[in-house]
C-alpha cells in the first residue's frame, strides 16, 4: 500500500510557498553587504582590503561569496529583488528533491515533511542556501552508483563554481574526504583514483581571486570557537526551538540505530560526524538533513517493510503513519503561527530595520562615524552608503596583530567589550571618531530575559534552566553612558533612536 505521491507533491508546494514568504518579507540581515559588496565588485573590480569598515579598513578582506554578490547585484539592479527570493525558495525545495532517486516512494512523506519544516527556519536570500543544494548534489553523486560512474570527473568544476559563490565548499570537501577514506576501508578498490580526484578537486579551488587565501577565510570560521557563544545562529542545538527539527532527530537516530546494519560504513560515519556538528551549533542543523535526508527517508521504508511482515501489519502501520503525520501537521502549525507572530505582527516598523532613522541620516548626515548593530550594519551598508560601518556580518572572526591606534584588531570582541561595559564608551568613541550612535529602540529600556511573561530571574527554576550566561548584545549600558556625557536623543521611533556628541 504505497502513499501517492500527490501529498508529498502537496507539502513540496507549501513548502516553496512558506519558504518564498520568509524570503520576500525578512531579508536577512547579511543581505545589504552582499549587494554592496557587488556594487564595488563591479565599479572597482576585486577589493583586497575592507572598503566598508572603518574599524578594520585595512584588513586583507577575503570575499568569499564575491560571485554571488555580483549576481544579486546584477538581479537587483536590472529586475528587483523578488526574483531572487524566488530563485532561493526554489533552490530551498531543490535541495530535499534532488535526493528523491536515493529514496524509495512508500513512506517518504513524513521525511520530506520534517525536513522542509526544518529547513524553514534557515530560508530566505541567504548564500547559504547555495551549499545545501550542491551538498546535496554531491550526495547523489556519491550514493548513486550509476550517476557516479559517469559523472565523478566533473566534481572539479562543481568545486570551481562552489569555491566562487560561498566559502562552504571546504564542507564538501570535507564530504568528499570522508567518503573516500570510508570507502577505502570498506571496498579495497579505486583507492588512488578517488584520491587524485579528491586532490584535483582541492587544487581547483585555489582557482578564484584570492588563492590560498580563500582556504584561510574557511578555516578561520571554521576554527572560530568564540562564534558559538557569541551569535545566535552558533548557539548549540539545545537552544534550537524547532518542533519539527527534534521531532525528525529522535526519529532519525532511532531509525539509524534500528537498522544500523542496512547502512555501509561510509554512510554511517558521514551521518554521525554531520549529526555533532550539528549538536555543536544550529548554523550546521541544514547540512545534517540534506546528509541525512535519504539515509532516514530509506529507514522509514525499512520499518514499513518490517511491519509488512506481520498479520495486518502494513495496515496498522498506515494509520499510525498517517495519525503520527496529523500530530506533526498540528506541531508545525503551531509552530509556524508563533513564527509568524513574531516575525510579522510584533515588529515595530514592520522589517526589522531603522528604515525611518536611515531616512533622518541621509537629511543629517553626520560628520563623524556611526556606531549601530552589528545586525544592522549590512543594512546600512546598503541604505546608507555614504558611511561606513564598524561591524557587520562578514567580520565576526576577523582579528589580526595591526596594532593601529586608529583600527581595531578583533571588531567583533571589541563590539561585545563595549557593549557589555569591559571598554568605557567614551574612549571607544573618540579612537573610532563615532559621534552618532543608533541604538534599536527596545535596548534603552533594562533587558529583562522572559519565558512566557515570567521574567526569568525572578524563578529560582527558569533562572538555572534559561539564564545561562549567554551574552545579551544590548545598547542599554552604551545608550545610558552616552547621556551621561552630555549625547543627545535627536530622533526617536518605535525602532531606532540617535544619539549625537554635542
Amino acid at each position: 500500500m504505497q502513499i501517492r505521491f500527490w501529498p508529498i507533491f502537496v507539502v513540496l508546494l507549501l513548502a516553496f510557498v512558506g519558504y518564498l514568504q520568509r524570503g520576500l518579507f525578512t531579508v536577512d540581515s547579511d543581505f545589504g553587504w552582499h549587494i554592496r559588496a557587488g556594487e564595488y565588485i563591479l565599479a572597482h573590480g576585486i577589493p583586497y582590503k575592507d572598503p566598508f569598515s572603518y574599524a578594520m579598513p585595512s584588513y586583507l578582506f577575503v570575499d568569499h561569496e564575491w560571485l554571488t554578490n555580483v549576481i544579486w547585484t546584477l538581479t537587483m539592479s536590472h529586475i528587483g529583488y523578488w526574483p531572487l527570493a524566488v530563485a532561493y525558495a526554489l533552490l530551498g525545495v531543490a535541495a530535499i528533491v534532488i535526493q528523491f532517486p536515493l529514496t524509495k516512494k512508500k513512506w517518504l512523506l513524513i521525511p520530506v515533511f520534517l525536513t522542509a519544516g526544518t529547513l524553514l527556519d534557515f530560508v530566505g536570500v541567504r548564500t547559504q542556501v547555495i551549499d545545501w543544494l550542491l551538498l546535496s548534489m554531491l550526495i547523489v553523486v556519491l550514493w548513486k552508483k550509476d550517476i557516479w560512474e559517469k559523472w565523478r570527473f566533473f566534481l572539479p568544476l562543481l568545486f570551481l563554481f562552489w569555491a566562487n559563490v560561498h566559502g562552504g565548499f571546504g564542507i564538501g570537501l570535507g564530504v568528499l574526504g570522508i567518503v573516500f577514506v570510508t570507502r577505502s576501508i570498506e571496498e579495497r578498490k579505486g583507492i588512488k583514483q578517488n584520491f587524485f580526484l579528491l586532490a584535483v578537486c582541492v587544487l581547483i579551488t585555489l582557482v578564484n581571486p584570492f588563492g590560498i587565501r580563500l582556504w584561510g577565510e574557511f578555516w578561520n570560521q571554521l576554527s572560530d570557537t568564540n562564534l558559538r557563544w557569541s551569535i545566535e545562529e552558533w548557539y548549540p542545538v539545545v537552544y534550537f526551538t524547532n518542533f519539527s527539527f527534534w521531532i525528525y532527530l529522535i526519529l532519525s537516530v532511532f531509525l539509524i540505530i534500528r537498522y544500523r546494519r542496512k547502512y555501509s560504513l561510509t554512510e554511517l560515519t558521514l551521518y554521525g560526524v554531520f549529526l555533532l556538528a550539528a549538536v555543536g551549533s544550529i548554523r550546521n542543523i541544514p547540512l545534517w538533513m540534506i546528509i541525512s535526508f535519504s539515509l532516514t527517508a530509506r529507514g522509514f521504508y525499512l520499518l514499513g517493510k518490517e511491519a509488512a511482515q506481520h498479520l495486518y501489519g502494513i495496515d496498522r502501520f498506515k494509520i499510525f503513519y498517517y495519525g503520527f503525520f496529523i500530530i506533526v501537521c498540528v506541531f508545525f502549525a503551531t509552530q509556524w503561527g508563533i513564527y509568524y507572530y513574531s516575525e510579522y505582527l510584533s515588529r515595530g516598523e514592520g522589517s526589522g530595520y531603522p528604515v525611518k532613522a536611515v531616512t533622518y541620516l541621509h537629511r543629517h548626515l553626520p560628520k563623524g562615524q556611526i556606531f549601530s548593530s552589528y545586525n544592522w550594519g549590512g543594512y546600512l551598508l546598503w541604505n546608507l552608503p555614504e558611511k561606513k560601518d564598524f561591524i557587520d556580518g562578514r567580520m565576526p572572526s576577523w582579528r589580526w596583530h595591526l596594532n593601529s591606534p586608529t583600527e581595531s584588531n578583533y571588531a567583533f570582541v571589541d563590539y561585545v567589550n563595549v557593549l557589555e561595559q569591559k571598554t568605557p564608551f567614551a574612549p571607544f568613541a573618540t579612537k573610532f571618531h563615532i559621534t552618532t550612535i543608533l541604538v534599536p529602540t527596545p535596548d534603552l529600556k533594562k533587558p529583562v530575559i522572559k519565558f512566557f511573561g515570567i521574567p526569568v530571574k525572578n524563578n529560582t527554576l527558569l533562572k538555572q534552566l534559561l539564564d545561562s550566561g549567554l551574552p545579551n548584545f544590548t545598547f542599554y549600558n552604551v545608550s545610558n553612558e552616552a547621556k551621561k556625557l552630555g549625547w543627545v536623543e535627536v530622533y526617536h521611533d518605535k525602532t531606532a533612536t540617535i544619539f549625537e556628541k554635542r
